[in-house]
């Protein structure tokens, strides 16, 4: 449900909540000192005992309130010359930097006031002031709102610059190479050899001073020496501690890696064990996940009738057992993702570990690959982990990636539903009756898909080739359930959209791994976008992406539940079959649990 609240002034309010769910901020008026209307993107306040991440969404209109806070331009004036621009002369005029400002009133306790950001930033010194941050736009580029708002750090806030710095160099640690371990064994050692020489030369050395003189009675190089083992040795074991300190700097703000190993079919055992290797070498700790399989069940991610009737129950294990293993690590240090699955997989992870756990926030990290993407065989621990959420908008996609482009197609194809209870049937059901109810409690109905396809490299998706045109009816194998309730058993003409990154130059480039976050935000807004233009149609996802793309858009599904397409499922091609398991992705497979 969403809300819109008309308003000149805008309040949050403040509940009663469980003494281990964070408290809101109390309750402050908003008035909108800037030309125009302000489209805020908000949350309902949660009733008392609500889970804050329960919130619906709902959108906040600040309706200008006809005085227009700005920095005097006027005041600030100090000539005025021309631009030629070839077919006209532009006025130009030169401003100092100005802190005066015009039409802005004295602070008020409980009020703050949304101004342009320009002016936010002539008044640092006020701390009352926010302005909009996080451009909302429409198919046509059109601003329609924006995610929230911002505030500049005070002007003179010794302590908070202190506090910033710290969490800035903090964060670039983990970015930092790993000094070699060897490299400081080898220092400590030199340092114990020329201080235990110290050790061992000093006493004669101060005895023959007390007689002769320092350096004298013949004993020059003896004296000088032990000096020189001392400089030396102090030097190097100042160099072996601060390697050592740094090591550990680093190692503690990684923090731990997490492994998720489901399936890597075509990496040999010692590539993986070489790759495991560097990643337990690079940070504090490494804990695998164990997954279904290696807690008991005979189980692998497989397309057949009877493993893909049971992946949505396979994939909340596996998310149960990653909650477990995270929940006796330390709760304070960073994470780290690495993962080895289907893309399903991955992606209901992402979607189901992250909205159905307060406060949960999986960093990303990218592993090589020599999967659909591209064989990538280097692991490059000093790249950013990537937590795709939305709080911080992304660079947009043309700016992180701009040698790529985006493409979207469509068309129809006829496409064959097939179950096991009706691959041998003489004839299929003209009408497929209503279904059963579904897992989370809601009545099913089959009805028609929308097939939607996303693509980051030029391969086919099984029979689906990269020309929409030329695809040829297309067999899709689903389980007696989803036939059943969601899915309707026979041959259609169904929709087909597809998102396509693409490329002048040819082959296609990698998408750049900083690109990840944008690539993440646009694919959601565009399968969001596709579901609402088809609301009568259960969506189908196929992709061709890397691993670390699915699990942040599962992280997307998990904070755009409340607009994501409410019953949605992956289509999967494994043996030469195009499969559909039983894996819930629409807003229905996050429902939220308490931590």
């Amino acid at each position: 449900m969403t809300s819109d609240r008309p308003a000149s002034e805008a309040t949050t309010e403040t509940h009663a909540r469980e003494p281990d769910a964070p408290q809101l901020p109390s309750a402050e008026r908003l008035v909108n000192l800037t030309p125009h209307e302000v489209v805020l993107q908000a949350t309902v306040p949660p009733g008392e005992g609500d889970d804050l991440d329960r919130a619906e969404p709902a959108t906040v209109r600040l309706v200008a309130q006809g005085r227009f806070a700005r920095v005097d331009d006027d005041a600030s004036r100090l000539s005025q010359g021309w631009l030629n621009a070839g077919t006209s002369l532009i006025a130009v005029t030169r401003l100092r930097r100005s802190g005066k400002l015009k039409d802005l009133p004295r602070p008020e306790p409980g009020t703050r006031l949304v101004v342009s950001r320009v002016t936010a930033l002539a008044a640092r010194h006020r701390r009352d002031l926010v302005f909009p941050l996080g451009e909302v736009r429409d198919p046509a580029g059109q601003i329609t709102g924006v995610r929230g708002l911002a505030a500049f750090r005070p002007g003179w806030a010794p302590a908070q610059w202190y506090r910033d710095r710290r969490t800035a160099a903090r964060a670039g640690l983990a970015a930092r190479p790993l000094g070699k371990e060897w490299l400081t064994g080898v220092l400590f050692a030199a340092a114990t050899a020329l201080l235990s020489g110290f050790l061992a030369l000093i006493p004669g050395a101060a005895d023959n001073a007390l007689r002769h003189g320092w350096a004298g009675g013949g004993l020059a190089w003896t004296s000088w020496s032990s000096i020189g083992c001392l400089v030396a040795g102090g030097a190097l074991l100042v160099a072996g501690a601060r390697q050592w300190r740094r090591r550990t700097q680093i190692l503690t703000e990684r923090g731990t890696a997490y492994v998720i190993d489901e399936v890597a079919i075509p990496w040999q055992h010692e590539e993986k064990e070489s790759v495991l290797a560097d990643i337990k070498a690079g940070f504090a700790r490494t804990l695998l996940v164990p997954g279904p399989g290696a807690l008991g069940d005979a189980w692998q991610w497989q397309g057949d009738a009877e493993s893909a009737a049971c992946w949505d129950e396979k994939a909340d294990a596996l998310v149960r057992s990653f909650w477990a293993v995270h929940y006796n690590d330390d709760q304070v240090t960073r994470n780290a993702l690495f993962t080895w699955a289907p893309w399903p997989v991955a992606m209901a992870f992402g979607a189901r570990a992250t909205a159905r756990r307060r406060g949960l926030v999986l960093n990303v990290r990218q592993r090589p690959s020599y999967g659909a993407a591209g064989s990538r065989q280097e692991l490059r621990i000093t790249d950013p982990a990537h937590d795709f959420l939305r709080a911080a908008p992304p660079e947009p996609l043309e700016h992180s990636a701009p040698e790529h482009s985006v493409t979207c197609l469509r068309g129809h194809l006829t496409l064959s539903i097939e179950s096991p209870a009706t691959r041998h049937a003489d004839q299929l059901p003209d009408s497929p009756s209503p279904g059963p109810v579904t897992p989370h409690g809601r009545s099913a109905s089959p009805r028609l898909p929308l097939l939607l396809l996303v693509r980051t490299t030029h391969d086919a998706i099984g029979p689906v080739p990269l020309n929409l045109a030329e695809v040829p009816p297309v067999t899709v194998h689903v389980p007696e359930r989803l036939a059943a309730s969601v899915l309707p058993a026979g041959t259609h003409t169904v929709p087909v959209v597809e998102w396509r990154l693409d490329c002048a130059s040819t082959p296609v480039p990698q998408l750049p791994w900083k690109a990840f976050p944008a690539a993440a935000e646009e694919i959601a807004g565009w399968v969001v976008a596709q579901a609402a233009a088809h609301p009568d149609h259960v969506v189908l996802l196929a992709t061709r992406i890397p691993q670390e793309l699915s699990v942040g858009l599962g992280i997307q599904l998990g904070q755009r539940r409340h607009e994501w397409p409410h019953r949605a499922y992956p289509v999967f091609y494994e043996r030469g079959r195009l499969i559909v398991p039983d894996l819930m992705l629409g807003a229905e497979s996050v429902t939220m649990e308490r931590s």
